[in-house]
């Protein structure tokens, strides 16, 4: 799997939806013509398409476009909205244009949203999760006692956000981090936001 940006995760999804209706795949002026570009730009994105493994195309041969794994399509695409912290904590933001992923569909759920997140630190490395790895994050406002949560922290000027083990402890929510380096940080309930729980690991490369 790879990251795709915006452009090129319109024509991917387009590419899908057109071989699953038609059972073969658009013609380049048909590419063209849906994304309102040339037909240089469109062929520009199909190169890039097949840079990044998603699609294999025969040169000079018209609709011979594929998908890999067609045509189980066993994947979904999902918005990179931002960083979260595997560490102290960094402020809150998100992309207004973000990129897109392609993550395994079994790693979401079809009936709840989900978003990916790119991983700053290494507080998480005994679950396996590591500085610069994209996570699958389900969109939830709750969590269970031991779940890996997207946490916003109240406690300063501004909100931060955090990956870590959650549990709440009577009116105390212990953060806990993976790593036998570092220790876990208590905060008031209140103080505390769950914003999604971790539901997958993407890992480039």
């Amino acid at each position: 799997m790879g990251i795709l940006k915006q452009k090129q995760a319109e024509l991917f999804s387009y590419l899908k939806k057109y071989i699953l209706e038609h059972n073969k795949a658009p013609t380049l002026q048909e590419i063209a013509k849906y994304l309102k570009i040339s037909i240089p730009g469109a062929q520009l994105r199909l190169r890039t398409l097949m840079l990044k493994g998603f699609i294999i195309r025969e040169p000079n041969k018209p609709r011979s476009i594929t998908i890999k794994d067609y045509p189980e399509f066993k994947s979904v695409t999902l918005p990179v909205l931002g960083v979260i912290s595997a560490g102290n904590g960094i402020s809150v933001f998100e992309e207004n244009n973000p990129e897109m992923i392609e993550v395994p569909s079994e790693m979401v759920d079809t009936y709840s949203p989900h978003y990916c997140l790119q991983v700053n630190g290494n507080s998480m490395i005994d679950d396996g999760i590591m500085d610069n790895d994209f996570i699958v994050v389900k969109q939830q406002t709750a969590a269970n006692n031991g779940d890996i949560v997207v946490a916003i922290i109240n406690d300063d000027e501004e909100e931060k956000a955090n990956l870590k083990r959650y549990y709440l402890r009577g009116h105390t929510v212990e953060l806990k981090p993976r790593n036998k380096e570092l220790t876990s940080k208590f905060y008031h309930a209140d103080k505390i936001q769950i914003r999604g729980k971790f539901c997958g690991l993407i890992r480039k490369n």
